[in-house]
């Protein structure tokens, strides 16, 4: 089986190059909360973009590449996963294809979804995670960098030691070209549904009960 081994390599570069930056630059932080301490950290991937001469996007919008499906949950029916989406960072190249960058405090979110989609697009995925424990594995062609912290009780408060240059850097499996080539026929395949749906009268959407 054949591999295409360019995006997955790239992306663990672009890891290894961001983890060099926050150690040159001697990144940390004391005492946030849960979204200073996210904040703080995205504006230093921002800066890492800017030093490497590219500028970024923050909550760009993306499409997964399979349809969402109408479930229902009890007297509610709603999309999984949401017709909308959004990256926490895109980072638009010259030299190459956009980066996408998700940066979470837990596992429990859409990340791996959004970056999964992106890689089998031919795109650089980067997962920068920090704090909590790591889930074992990672979809093909993404690299995680993991950021760990240490927390506070009441108040809850993060803290984060300088980065010393050896964090982990966590890759999934390369994209294979059959893997590329079938989300690629889909991801088309949902275009054309979506005109076509486009074209037809409206729907009802989602329906919620009312005590």
């Amino acid at each position: 089986m054949a591999h295409e081994l360019t995006e997955a390599g790239e992306s663990e570069i672009l890891a290894a190059s961001l983890r060099t930056y926050l150690f040159e630059i001697g990144f940390s932080f004391s005492s946030l909360t849960g979204k200073e301490a996210t904040r703080s950290i995205t504006r230093a991937v921002v800066q890492w973009v800017g030093a490497s001469g590219w500028r970024c996007r923050s909550e760009a919008q993306m499409r997964y590449i399979d349809p969402p499906v109408l479930k229902s949950g009890g007297c509610i029916a709603y999309w999984s996963p949401s017709w909308s989406a959004y990256l926490d960072l895109r980072v638009m190249r010259k030299d190459g294809p956009p980066i996408a960058v998700e940066i979470d405090r837990a596992d429990e979110s859409t990340a791996v979804d959004k970056l999964r989609d992106e890689a089998l697009r031919g795109r650089p995925a980067l997962w920068i995670r920090w704090h909590g424990a790591l889930r074992a594995e990672l979809p093909a062609g993404v690299a995680r960098l993991h950021r760990p912290t240490r927390s506070s009780k009441s108040p809850l408060r993060y803290s984060l030691a300088p980065v010393v240059g050896t964090e982990a850097i966590t890759l999934g499996p390369a994209v294979t070209s059959e893997a590329r080539a079938d989300a690629l026929h889909r991801d088309q395949q949902r275009i054309a549904d979506e005109k076509r749906a486009a074209a037809r009268p409206p729907e009802p959407g989602p329906t919620r009960c009312y005590w």
